[in-house]
């Protein structure tokens, strides 16, 4: 489930979408959060930015192939998402580590992947902030980020 602003009047909706989700799994993990507190970690704009960056490729005619065929030739295509962006973008700026496994923006890592440091995703969003800005890609910058605070001790 994406981030869900919830309100009173939006409370059948949540109870809507995690009735499916519930069907797809039956168990989930639920966290909430004030929206006046928000805080947005580097993984957390990380993925923003990769919803942003998916929005701009698609828009640009990429697609992703459904199957590839035993001659190489693609079969069927589907739009390009955030999830295709965040594979691509991980393991073109965060890199892999010597055993040639990406590496993972999850501080736990997961499903064997050693987990980046705060410096490795640092530099990676620096990346792709450099990378979207050749293209006239909009990235969301909050105030309030931890990428913000990280960028304002590098240059101060």
């Amino acid at each position: 489930m994406k981030d869900f602003h919830l309100n009173k009047f939006t409370l059948n909706n949540l109870i809507n979408e995690l009735s499916v989700e519930l069907e797809e799994s039956p168990n989930l993990i639920i966290t909430t959060q004030n929206e006046a507190i928000g805080k947005w970690t580097m993984t957390r704009l990380w993925r923003s930015w990769m919803s942003s960056t998916a929005s701009f490729m698609y828009e640009s005619g990429v697609m992703m192939p459904l199957m590839v065929m035993k001659d190489g030739s693609n079969y069927g295509s589907r739009p390009f998402d955030q999830n295709d962006a965040h594979e691509l973008f991980t393991a073109q700026h965060l890199g892999v580590d010597k055993e040639g496994r990406r590496l993972s923006w999850s501080k736990s890592g997961r499903e064997g992947l050693r987990p980046a440091t705060k410096g490795e995703r640092f530099f990676a969003m620096q990346k792709h902030e450099e990378f979207a800005a050749n293209r006239g890609i909009i990235l969301l910058q909050p105030k309030d980020s931890e990428y913000r605070k990280l960028t304002d001790e590098q240059n101060s």
